[in-house]
C-alpha cells in the first residue's frame, strides 16, 4: 500500500540536528530542527526510495529511509536518512526533514 505524504512539503529537505537513532532501521528518538528539539513518541518506516537504475553510479546507488514521526506534542513530520545504515556508498547517514502533516 502507498504512505500517506504530509500535507506541507519543504521547498528543499532541511538537516536535523542532535538526532538519536539505532541503525540500520530505527526511527529516530529524538532530533532538533530550526533548534528546537523534539521527542518522538510513535514512528512508522522506513519506507524506502532508491535511485534509478539509468542514473550515474552515485544517483543510482543512493538510498533514501523515510519515517512518519510523531512527537512528544503531537506534531507529525516526515524524516528521511541518507543511506541505508549499512553501505557507505549509499549515503552519509545524515538526517533531514522533508514535510510536515496537518
Amino acid at each position: 500500500p502507498r504512505w500517506p505524504r504530509p500535507a506541507r512539503l519543504l521547498r528543499r529537505p532541511e538537516p536535523l540536528d542532535q538526532v538519536l537513532a539505532e541503525l540500520p532501521d530505527r526511527a529516530p528518538y529524538r532530533f532538533a530542527w530550526r533548534g528546537r528539539p523534539h521527542i518522538v513518541t510513535h514512528a512508522d518506516g522506513p519506507e524506502r526510495v532508491t535511485g534509478e537504475w539509468w542514473r550515474r553510479s552515485g544517483e543510482r546507488d543512493a538510498v533514501r529511509d523515510y519515517f512518519r514521526v510523531e512527537d512528544a506534542e503531537g506534531r507529525r513530520f516526515w524524516l528521511f536518512r541518507r543511506g541505508d545504515g549499512v553501505r557507505a556508498d549509499t549515503g552519509d547517514l545524515s538526517w533531514y526533514i522533508h514535510g510536515t502533516f496537518a
